[in-house]
Formats: structure tokens, C-alpha cells, sequence
């Protein structure tokens, strides 16, 4: 699907990684996993096309990129943003459009029910972002992530805030959305993923790379 090839990145003269070498594919459940400033939110950003390497290529293993839905970090929303969870999930069909009209056909609308169903929020489909949980708020982010049935989900550092439970609830997630999408996670929590990715890769503060940590049967 994606093939990172010889990957670096700098700002100035402050080299946050180099010669990064990385392959996403279909079916993926990949986690990469560093200390504090090292690029991993960096390095999502140049997967997603929202950041220029300094050095390196990205290619498409089909020719085109793939779509994508993406989960930021939890402190990256306005939780006081005067919008509903229905309206929330809705922001997902943004890329189908052109405008902003999305998810007031018929068709939409029903794409949005059934991903707000999936994701057992049908209970507070019309409650503001503001009163949510951090778990409830997670699974509304989430939902706006896939409702366009990305060929690839993105999440950064996404059990932020989270309670056991809630944790235990992603990841169930996270494993029936792999069976359609590939995944690729940012995260600290060493535990939940060596449980749960196939790959995990490692960003090196010292030597500026990455590598694999381990390769963990499917």
C-alpha cells in the first residue's frame, strides 16, 4: 500500500529522524513507538501528505494514495467547539465533497447512522462534544475516522485519557475495523501494543532511525 523509502526529516539544522525505511500493506496493524520529540506525529504527518521529507520518496504500491481516516491526539480537539456527535461523524464524508454540505443527503445520512450504530453512540448521537466522556469522545473521533471507509486508519497516541475499559473497547474496535483497513498507530503504552499490533517499529533518539522491535505473529 505504502512503501517509505530512505525518509528524512529536519527542521534546520535539528534532524529528528533519517534513512527512514517502512512498508504499510493491506491488512496491516502497525505501531510505531519512541520517546518524547523523536517524530512520530512528524512522520504521520509525511505518510499523510501534510509534511515534505527533507530527503526520501514515498511510494504507492497501486499507483495512487491510499485514503485515508485519521484519529489526532486527544489534545488537538476543541472539546468546547459548540457541535454535536452526529455532526462530528458527519465531518468524516468531508473528503467526498467538495463543499460544505456533507451528510445532508439521504445516502450520507444513512452512512452516518450506521457507523454511529457500529459505534454505540446512537445514545448520545445528538449530545455536544463538550459533555462528553474521554472514552465516548475517543469512539466519536474514531467513527469520524472510518465512516468514509478509509483503505488505511491512522491514530496518534489514541488511548490518551482513557480508562482500562475504555482501552479494552478500542482495540476491540481497532481489530474488527483491521479485517477491512490497514492500521497504523502511534502510541507510548508498550503493553496494549505488543498485544495488539503485527509490527512494531521503534524511532531512536540516539542514532535518529528506526528499526524493528519485533515481529509478532498475525
Amino acid at each position: 500500500m505504502i512503501e517509505l523509502k530512505n525518509i528524512s526529516f529536519s527542521y534546520g539544522a535539528n534532524t529528528l529522524f533519517h534513512d527512514v525505511n517502512l512498508t504499510i500493506s493491506s491488512g496491516d496493524f502497525v505501531a510505531i513507538t519512541g520517546a518524547n520529540g523523536c517524530g512520530k506525529t512528524t512522520l504521520l504527518k509525511i505518510i499523510m501528505g501534510q509534511l515534505k521529507p527533507t530527503s526520501g520518496e514515498i511510494i504507492y504500491t497501486s499507483g495512487c494514495a491510499p485514503t485515508i481516516g485519521y484519529l489526532p491526539q486527544y489534545s488537538a480537539i476543541d472539546k468546547m467547539f459548540p457541535v454535536s456527535v452526529r455532526e462530528v461523524v458527519s465531518f468524516g464524508l468531508m473528503c467526498r465533497r467538495n463543499m460544505f454540505c456533507f451528510g445532508h443527503n439521504a445516502p450520507e445520512r444513512l452512512v452516518v447512522n450506521d457507523i454511529i450504530e457500529k459505534m454505540s453512540l446512537g445514545h448520545i448521537a445528538n449530545k455536544p462534544i463538550g459533555k462528553l466522556s474521554g472514552g465516548e469522545l475517543q469512539r466519536v473521533l474514531l467513527a469520524r475516522a472510518v465512516v468514509s471507509s478509509p483503505q488505511l486508519l491512522i491514530l496518534d497516541e489514541p488511548n490518551t485519557y482513557l480508562d482500562n475499559s475504555s482501552e479494552v473497547y478500542l482495540y476491540e474496535m481497532l481489530h474488527g475495523l483491521n479485517k477491512n483497513c490497514a492500521v497504523l498507530l502511534v502510541g507510548h503504552d508498550l503493553n496494549n501494543i505488543h498485544k495488539n499490533a503485527k509490527r512494531i517499529f521503534v524511532i531512536d533518539t540516539l542514532t535518529k532511525s528506526i528499526s524493528a522491535n519485533c515481529l509478532l505473529s498475525v
